[in-house]
């Protein structure tokens, strides 16, 4: 059986302190890739100096590797644009983003990928993700607030899109970060992203929940990513009112592209009561 072939999109602006070390861990990991696609998104860093550096010492090392690297004169103003600008140069079946900031076990491909040998229609398979960075007892408890929220059984399991949205991503983004995910390379992917672009927060919510109309969803519960918080991070600059709009309008789209089961639809209703009271929304 041939082993389908990963591509691993990694978008930048301003992160050269982290590029070197997110680099290797991707040459390390046990699954291995076969594209790396680096992307720069007009950095006012040291960014270029450092990609330029790093590529110079590893690429001889890995000949089996394709290295692509597209630098913006000008910032394209959405991470999605350089997500769709890699996903067009991405050869593999299946994509990594790994965002730069964040971090990966050596065995995250490996157990991302596992499932897919089984399962040619898997179009998302995720591990679980832990927080790292600024993180407060507050975030701790958000984390396992809304890991105890997923609406299935504990363990890895794999699931059409259809039942998945139904159980979790018609109500909230169950799904950590992206880094912590493998997606299967398809044209749609394009114009899934174009939606995504008319989100401010929540682009990558919307993101997945138009891909599972293509296929099933595979996860696991072990923890080989690591998504770093940050106070900067547009969520937490953004005020609840637009936070509540933007989910909001994620609720509207599973409504219009799915036929939600009535119990899915008296827990979004629910889920946008709790969320207004407990932001205070319902006062004004």
């Amino acid at each position: 059986m041939k082993m389908p072939t990963v591509s691993v999109i990694l978008p930048n602006y301003n992160y050269a302190k982290y590029f070197a070390d997110r680099l290797d861990e991707i040459l390390a990991q046990s699954y291995k890739v076969s594209e790396i696609i680096i992307l720069d998104d007009a950095s006012t860093d040291v960014s270029l100096t450092c990609i330029k550096t790093k590529l110079a010492l590893v690429e001889d090392a890995n000949p089996e590797i394709k290295f692509i690297t597209t630098f913006n004169k000008q910032n394209s103003g959405s991470v999605f644009s350089q997500w769709q600008k890699g996903i067009k140069l991405a050869t593999s079946d299946y994509i990594w983003i790994a965002e730069l900031d964040d971090s990966a076990e050596p065995t995250f491909l490996e157990t991302a990928m596992e499932p897919v040998l089984k399962d040619a229609n898997i179009v998302l398979s995720y591990t679980n993700s832990e927080l790292f960075g600024s993180v407060s007892i507050k975030d701790r408890l958000r984390q396992i607030y809304d890991f105890s929220r997923r609406n299935h059984k504990p363990g890895a399991y794999v699931i059409s899109g259809e039942d998945e949205v139904a159980k979790n991503l018609a109500v909230y983004n169950s799904i950590p970060n992206v880094s912590a995910c493998v997606i299967k390379n398809s044209p749609e992917l394009h114009d899934i992203l174009e939606v995504s672009k008319g989100f401010k927060l929540s682009g990558d919510w919307a993101f997945y929940l138009i891909l599972l109309k293509l296929g099933n969803l595979a996860y696991s519960p072990k923890r080989l990513n690591k998504h770093r918080l940050s106070k900067e991070s547009v969520t937490n600059q953004t005020n609840l009112k637009e936070r509540y709009d933007e989910i909001r309008k994620i609720h509207i789209l599973a409504s219009k592209i799915y036929k939600l089961p009535e119990t899915t639809k008296k827990r979004i209703e629910k889920s946008e009561r709790q969320l207004s009271a407990s932001w205070g929304l319902d006062k004004n």
